[in-house]
């Protein structure tokens, strides 16, 4: 009772105390006493006989000492006795607790409120547009960057339904045209976002150029009433767009890049696997890009080439620095010579990242190179050998007169007929020989005529046939019906055949069967003819230069003049030569010469008569 009185909770009594009797003198209330400067006693009659008293509050519970009290004080002193004490008790009990309750929710209250004041503070922070929308679809809140955008207040919008309000979060738009993220969102439960394109101008109207894009989010929030409420949000990404549509047609012209550059590119981490191959690449290696990613050239390539390809990868890398290689390469049984230049690109720090290389296919170049470096060295060698081939022409002439002379005056079975005879057939050689050189030189001048080709064929072969070196050679012919006739010089392309026939059976040491075809090819107005034997074959290295001239495979019995000459009667008569060979597996020589298309076709078959 004492402490309610001193902390003012039972103001309205405005109570001032003069003192306090216990029996017990070290009561805490006595204490208490002492130490506040109140009287104390331990006698009821002295303490109710005080001048000026007016009130004793008995609180020890004892009906006695109620009565006694009545007894004893004076008649103007009133007395409280315990029953109503308990009630002021109680009754500040309850006003305490009301207060506290009310202090709470004070607290509550303005903690509500500073949350309140904190999540508009964080909402007002954020670079994006925010509105939250109940679900009747009126407007509970918006953050500054709306009313920045908009151009309306909070108080404009809020309670407002957002068909009312233009809350499409973009500059000129209209949910009602478009879908509506916040109802999507609604509906599905799930948050939603749109892309919304729009014409570029501000929510203020102001115009501009071009076309803006917003990223417009719908956030559902499931409140304790069962209602539902969306969080919208927007963010202009018209620089995101743009930079990835950049980055689109950036990627599309690379691949148009590397689509149509000839070169061969590639790209490989530093682990050799490849990242990149382009289309020229592919149609090189003979491999889809597929088939590269991921892997490294061990993995895909032949052991070979991979090899190689390792190994310049490995001196780029060492190097640190661009590397240019001339590199040989056989894919799919076909020698390539490639030039490679390989550098290393560089990411964060100018650390290496991946390998480059760019390679350019110069098979073709080369073969060109040496093509025209044949053509001038035969030009060079045919000046040459028409030269020499006059030259010696006249005094073998000479010496094949004395000779015959002298043979016919050599007594039969003599010595000197047996000389005379050598000098004779020697004397022959040269001058085959010499006509070799011209064929060889093209100082023959061509005779060239509109024919059938299966005519010359045939008397090609009937000059070989009754030979000896050719008993045991068979001739297997089949010629096409043509509508084509040649325009060439019968005698120059019937010594082409006599030519590829007799290498044919040296191929042979005399035995197996020759095969000669024809056929035509009415697109490029070109007719082709094939010898095929079943010989030897020819090696890779020798096939490069078989119609080199003065080059021969057969050693002593050759002279290396014939399929030079071959080369050059053809030519000169517009067509040319390819040879097809493995070692041990035989060799098939193709030609084409120029044909013209006519009526012939029935006069042909029945000059040809099928196959010999």
């Amino acid at each position: 009772m004492l402490e309610l009185i001193l902390q003012h909770r039972l103001a309205t009594l405005n109570l001032d105390i003069m003192g306090v009797m216990d029996l017990n003198p070290s009561a805490p209330a006595m204490e208490l006493a002492r130490d506040r400067g109140w009287e104390t006693y331990t006698d009821l009659e002295d303490a109710v006989s005080q001048p000026g008293l007016e009130l004793v509050i008995e609180l020890t519970g004892i009906d006695e000492v109620r009565e006694e009290i009545y007894l004893i004080a004076p008649q103007s002193v009133r007395v409280m006795d315990h029953y109503m004490a308990r009630v002021f008790w109680d009754l500040d009990t309850v006003a305490t607790h009301l207060r506290e309750e009310l202090r709470i929710k004070t607290r509550l209250e303005e903690e509500i409120r500073s949350d309140r004041r904190r999540l508009q503070e964080i909402i007002d922070s954020l670079p994006d547009v925010v509105i939250v929308v109940r679900e009747d679809g009126t407007v509970e809140r918006v953050n500054r960057r709306y009313e920045e955008m908009s151009g309306l207040t909070a108080d404009d919008v809020l309670g407002h339904t957002c068909d009312a309000r233009s809350v499409d979060l973009g500059p000129d738009g209209n949910c009602r045209k478009t879908r509506c993220p916040r109802l999507e969102a609604m509906k599905s439960g799930e948050p939603v976002t749109v892309l919304r394109r729009h014409s570029c101008m501000t929510w203020q109207k102001e115009e501009q150029e071009g076309e803006c894009y917003f990223e417009v989010a719908a956030s559902p929030i499931h409140e304790k009433d069962g209602t539902v409420s969306v969080v919208l949000t927007s963010r202009e990404v018209t620089d995101q767009i743009m930079l990835k549509r950049e980055r689109e047609e950036t990627a599309g012209r690379f691949d148009q890049i590397m689509a149509m550059v000839h070169g061969i590119i590639t790209l490989k981490d530093l682990d050799g696997r490849y990242m990149l191959v382009n289309p020229a690449a592919e149609r090189f290696f003979g491999n889809p890009a597929a088939e590269f990613m991921g892997r490294t050239a061990r993995e895909v390539l032949p052991p070979e080439v991979a090899t190689l390809i390792e190994r310049h990868d490995a001196e780029a890398l060492e190097r640190a620095h661009h590397v240019s290689h001339e590199e040989l390469m056989e894919l799919s049984g076909e020698g390539h010579i490639v030039i490679s230049e390989r550098f290393l690109l560089t990411g964060y720090q100018d650390r290496p990242v991946a390998i480059c290389c760019v390679s350019r296919n110069v098979t073709d170049a080369r073969r060109m190179q040496r093509e025209l470096v044949h053509n001038e060295k035969h030009a060079a060698v045919g000046k040459l050998a028409a030269g020499v081939a006059h030259e010696i022409n006249n005094p073998l002439t000479g010496i094949l007169s004395f000779t015959e002379d002298l043979l016919e005056d050599a007594p039969d079975g003599s010595e000197l007929q047996d000389d005379l005879q050598v000098i004779y057939r020697e004397t022959l050689r040269c001058r085959r020989i010499v006509r070799d050189l011209l064929d060889f030189s093209r100082q023959g001048k061509l005779k060239r005529r509109d024919v059938a080709l299966a005519p010359i064929i045939q008397r090609t072969l009937k000059l070989v046939q009754n030979q000896a070196a050719f008993h045991d050679i068979t001739f297997a012919v089949e010629i096409a019906d043509h509508a084509m006739k040649v325009r060439v010089d019968p005698s120059q392309i019937q010594q082409v055949l006599l030519n590829l026939v007799i290498n044919a059976r040296d191929a042979m040491d005399g035995k197996g069967t020759i095969t000669i075809k024809t056929s035509e090819h009415m697109a490029t107005e070109l007719v082709w003819v094939e010898v095929i034997d079943h010989g030897c074959g020819i090696s890779i290295e020798d096939r490069n230069q078989v119609f080199e001239p003065f080059f021969s495979t057969k050693g002593d019995r050759g002279n290396g003049l014939g399929l030079a000459a071959v080369s050059s009667i053809l030519d000169q008569h517009d067509g040319f030569i390819e040879l097809e060979s493995e070692p041990g597996e035989g060799a098939l020589f193709r030609f084409s010469l120029p044909g013209e298309v006519t009526n012939m076709a029935g006069e042909d078959q029945a000059q040809q008569g099928g196959s010999a």
